[in-house]
């Protein structure tokens, strides 16, 4: 298996990344029936919409 962590800046890990396809074994193997919401995906692209909003090009000076 070929695992990934992840870090902070700071070097404390903060999450693992695992490949798909071992996910979906240990779904099975595990009976993991959670999914994720069907419009996360939305809810997504719509923070990140709003962040770009609120975000001030790169050359504005205050």
């Amino acid at each position: 298996m070929d695992i990934k962590y992840l870090s902070d800046d700071k070097g404390k890990i903060t999450g693992v990344f695992i490949p798909l396809d071992e996910w979906e074994r240990l779904q099975k193997q595990y009976n993991i029936t959670e999914q994720a919401p069907a419009d996360s995906g939305a809810k997504l692209q719509q923070s990140l919409a709003d962040a770009l909003k609120k975000a001030k090009p790169s050359g504005e000076i205050e």
